[in-house]
């Protein structure tokens, strides 16, 4: 039988930091706080996956793991406090994870379909930020060997980097709770403590010479956007979509090793090939894309599951570059001074109005880019991502999407199969299906040419 929202509380851990679970938030959720009507704090704000799971599950010892890790990470069990001044964030006692279990008997060839189908489920789980813990989980099992659990957090506690950990550390609990042992997980900082290093560190010398580049760096430019087919409506009404594309294994090799011969990352040949499509889109040879990065630039935060995510206004200047390899290398410039002067982008879109100027008008719809690296299992050593016999993460198919705060998004990774796998997820209210598919397609042609021929010269493509 499913659990509900009223199931018996697991024991409360410790608080970290004063011992009052009272912490300042972090400036990505004062960042949420300021724009709370864009529905930053709505029950679909969420991030969520699904995986196929082969071999038994032991119900009692998920449900147990699943406590476990609400226990092991505060953040899960964490309300912030939006009509205090100034907000903040407050750790409570944990209590059990709903865990909904059902059996859905499948026949063998339309189960791949159908789990796809249960990550859309799990997509548009409803998951109200006022109820802890921030953590749902779905199990079904289409027979005792073969199954897929969804996992659902609220996107002010959780990230995408985030929610790797969460599956890894429930993994690890599951492993050891089957055992009857101690998971032996590492000791890891709270995210608490994060936002108050945050808060202590946000004024001085640093912060004002940070500020002082993305002014240089950024003046007078704004944002590129995406030309909407309709005006965007003050308030949707329709559910997110999910545009999906992926390029096979062989793409994903030849884009690693042209990033190694340039000394670029993966992230950095996409986001070029990217920079061609927005200025053919846009018509400026320096279009400003606004990117997702995972925001853990240090390392004792690494295992901690909270919000880390931040964006990064990353001007690169094409006029100045002749051939692809050029092209590469400016982009490779302008990727490493950001990340030398990483701060909250809404620092730098105070510091730089001009940035923020296309959305007055109703026809821009504001766009992040984003390409995630996988958390790595650590060589020689045992799955630690591995449920029963055999874990895949499901791939997503096109479908309603999780709700996103206006705007739209262009988000890719390294799927397990060792292919890209990417989604546009866009509200059908601003544009047509075609628009979107366009738009992808010619970004493919543009990664491919990329790769035919690095010494091209890129307006030709």
């Amino acid at each position: 039988m499913p659990h509900t929202e009223d199931a018996a509380p697991v024991p409360p851990a410790g608080h970290s930091g004063d011992g009052t679970g009272r912490h300042p938030l972090s400036s990505q959720q004062e960042h949420w706080c300021a724009n709370a009507g864009s529905g930053s704090f709505g029950p679909r704000f969420t991030v969520s996956k699904a995986l196929r799971i082969t071999g038994p599950v032991d119900v009692a010892a998920l449900q147990g793991a699943l406590d476990d890790v609400v226990v092991r990470h505060e953040v899960l069990r964490t309300v912030i406090v939006r009509d205090a001044e100034p907000p903040y964030q407050q750790v409570r006692p944990a209590t059990r994870v709903p865990l909904h279990v059902r059996d859905l008997p499948v026949a063998w060839a339309r189960r791949d379909a159908a789990a796809q189908q249960l990550l859309a489920e799990a997509e548009s789980t409803a998951l109200p930020v006022e109820r802890l813990p921030l953590l749902r989980a779905f199990l079904t099992r289409f027979d005792e060997r073969d199954a897929v659990l969804g996992l659902v957090s609220h996107h002010t506690a959780c990230d995408g980097w985030a929610l790797q950990l969460i599956h890894r550390d429930l993994a690890a609990c599951y492993a050891a709770r089957t055992a009857g042992r101690e998971p032996g997980l590492p000791a890891l900082r709270q995210y608490g403590e994060y936002t108050r290093w945050q808060a202590e560190n946000q004024s001085g010398d640093a912060a004002a010479e940070n500020l002082a580049y993305w002014r240089k760096r950024l003046d007078g430019a704004p944002f590129f956007t995406l030309p909407t087919d309709r005006p965007i409506p003050p308030e949707h009404t329709e559910l997110y979509v999910a545009h999906p594309f992926r390029f096979d294994a062989a793409t994903t090799d030849a884009v690693a090793a042209l990033a190694k011969a340039a000394r670029c990352s993966r992230f950095m040949v996409m986001l070029g090939a990217f920079a061609v499509l927005a200025s053919r889109i846009s018509g400026a040879d320096d279009p400003v894309v606004n990117t997702i990065v995972h925001g853990r630039g240090r390392p004792e935060y690494q295992d901690t599951v909270g919000p880390f995510l931040n964006f990064l206004a990353l001007r690169t200047d094409l006029a100045d570059a002749g051939t692809i390899r050029e092209l590469l290398l400016a982009v490779r410039t302008t990727c490493l001074e950001a990340y030398r002067h990483e701060v909250p982008i809404h620092w730098v879109e105070q510091a730089v109005p001009s940035l923020m100027a296309p959305m007055a008008d109703p026809r821009n719809c504001d766009f992040i880019f984003g390409f995630s690296e996988t958390l790595a299992a650590p060589a020689g050593g045992a799955d630690p991502f591995l449920f029963s016999e055999g874990t895949v993460p499901v791939a997503k198919g096109e479908s309603a999407s999780e709700q996103i705060p206006g705007g739209a998004a262009w988000n890719m990774g390294v799927a397990p199969s060792g292919e890209i796998s990417g989604m546009v997820q866009y509200n059908p209210e601003e544009f047509d299906e075609e628009t979107v598919a366009g738009w992808v397609a010619a970004y493919r042609r543009i990664v491919l040419a990329v790769l035919a021929d690095p010494e091209r010269d890129w307006r030709t493509l």
